[in-house]
């Protein structure tokens, strides 16, 4: 497995910006239904190719093209694939470089060639939590990790079922057991019956909740020292009847939803981390108000123009922007003399300056948040200024 990132820390991430060996491949790969492996390998060849073609026509040697894009080709094979069913991918290639990162909340698929990374797309997911369990739970297994800044840990839970049959087995050998020492009491057999095995066919729902109390019980017990967040994996189904069984009191009110069986244990702990995201509400409600408010000041204290923002993000006065996702602004904008070109369709050394702008902001110590533009004030860009 290649070696990959889960999480990007504003560390990372200014160690990625400057990165200024060029040129620079950035790859995103969106996310694929399970089983759709095959269908994925097709698409990020697509993309390779894409990138390729973009390189080889600003004039790069093939040769050394080859050699730096050896380790991105290794992701066209489903079987490599298999490892990141859940989650997107962002990969940066360039001369010294090679990075892949886990992304947990939606992205879509692109290919950006330029002179540094295009890091857009990973400030959908800031790190904010910085350390936190997943308990992936199904009939059939049962996960208990700890994600922490120092990597992931997979936690024993020696008191826990390994399974729902398990569960069950281990009872049901109890029972018996009790049974046994009840009839050579009273020397006869005991007809006592027990909810959920006899008289019928079994109470499923009961067998469950039996199921999922050991879990509770057993997590509880390993995390009663612990005051840090849990995120739950799993069905619906199973989950509900979890939550209401649940001792452990720093449970998550969200979840990663679907059978967690398939996922490896680092996509766990990216969607997990992207659940707790979602959870601390990173943009607040009343955004757009304060936005308004600020534009208004004299001198303004907030900018959705470019022209504005571009010079105040390498300033290091832009304390907190917003940037769309989903939408590009290609051009080039030349800080010494303040000149800017914007360009409807991208042209030869073009950039999307709302990663420019990004950018420039993580760098001088500022605040950096990608989001869909429809929840952009102004629609693309709006940057709360300093001063």
């Amino acid at each position: 497995m290649l070696a990959t990132h889960t999480s990007v820390s504003r560390d990372e991430l200014r160690k990625l910006i400057e990165h200024t060996n060029a040129p620079c491949l950035s790859l995103f790969l969106a996310t694929y239904p399970p089983g759709e492996t095959q269908q994925r390998a097709i698409q990020m060849e697509n993309l390779l190719r894409r990138g390729e073609t973009e390189l080889a026509a600003g004039g790069y040697d093939r040769s050394e093209l080859d050699a730096m894009l050896a380790r991105a080709w290794e992701l066209t094979d489903p079987r490599v694939l298999e490892e990141y069913q859940g989650v997107g991918l962002a990969v940066y290639v360039a001369p010294g470089l090679f990075r892949l990162y886990q992304v947990a909340q939606p992205i879509y698929d692109m290919v950006v060639v330029g002179r540094r990374p295009h890091v857009k797309l990973l400030l959908t997911t800031p790190e904010v939590v910085q350390s936190f369990y997943v308990l992936a739970v199904s009939k059939n297994r049962v996960r208990l990790l700890h994600a922490t800044p120092r990597g992931l840990v997979a936690m024993p839970l020696p008191d826990a079922p390994r399974s729902l049959s398990d569960a069950l087995q281990t009872d049901m050998l109890g029972r018996q057991a009790q049974r046994h020492v009840s009839a050579s009491t009273r020397g006869g057999a005991s007809g006592a019956m027990y909810p959920g095995h006899g008289g019928g066919e079994p109470d499923e729902k009961a067998d469950i909740q039996h199921y999922l109390q050991l879990v509770s019980s057993a997590v509880h017990k390993a995390l009663h020292q612990s005051r840090e967040p849990l995120v739950l994996a799993g069905v619906d189904y199973l989950l509900s009847i979890y939550r209401a069984v649940n001792d452990y009191p720093y449970l998550a009110g969200a979840h990663i939803a679907g059978s967690p069986d398939h996922l490896t244990d680092e996509v766990l702990c990216a969607q997990g981390a992207a659940v707790l995201a979602s959870q601390l509400h990173l943009t607040s409600p009343d955004d757009e108000e304060r936005f308004q408010k600020l534009v208004q000041h004299s001198p303004p204290r907030a900018s959705a123009n470019l022209r504005t923002i571009l010079p105040a993000a390498h300033a290091g006065r832009v304390a907190r922007l917003l940037v769309a996702s989903d939408r590009q602004i290609w051009g080039w904008y030349n800080p010494a003399d303040g000149t800017l070109s914007v360009h409807e369709t991208p042209m030869p050394g073009d950039e999307d300056l709302l990663d420019t702008a990004a950018q420039q902001t993580l760098l001088h110590g500022g605040e950096a948040t990608a989001m869909p533009a429809v929840k952009v004030p102004g629609g693309e860009a709006a940057a709360f200024l300093r001063y």
